[in-house]
C-alpha cells in the first residue's frame, strides 16, 4: 500500500472519529476540515469533499445542506468503525 493510499485511510478514520465525537446534529464540512488539518492530514478543500463522499456512498455518514453550510453527520455504521466493531477496506482507525 502507498504512503498517499495510507494517509487517505486514516484521514478517513480521522473524519470519522470527529463526527463520532460531534453532537447529534453532526459537523459543518469547514469545521471538519480544519480539524482534520489540526491532526496533521492534507485537507484541502478537494481532498475534504471527495472523503466526505466516499464515506457518504458507502453508508458511514451522510451530507446535508442546511441553508448555504453543508453538514455532515456519522451513522451507525460509522460508529460501528469508529468503536472498532466492524472493519472497512479503505478506512483505518488510529490509537490516540
Amino acid at each position: 500500500m502507498s504512503m498517499q493510499q495510507q494517509q487517505t485511510e486514516f484521514r478517513r478514520g480521522r473524519i470519522l472519529k470527529i463526527l463520532a465525537e460531534s453532537n447529534d446534529q453532526g459537523a459543518n464540512v469547514p469545521l471538519v476540515r480544519t480539524l482534520v488539518r489540526e491532526f496533521g492530514y492534507k485537507a484541502d478543500q478537494d481532498t475534504v469533499k471527495i472523503d466526505l463522499a466516499w464515506l457518504s456512498r458507502h453508508g458511514f455518514i451522510t451530507v446535508r445542506e442546511v441553508g448555504e453550510i453543508e453538514l455532515a453527520r456519522i451513522t451507525a455504521s460509522g460508529r460501528d468503525i469508529v468503536s472498532r466493531d466492524l472493519d472497512v477496506p479503505g478506512v483505518q482507525m488510529l490509537d490516540d
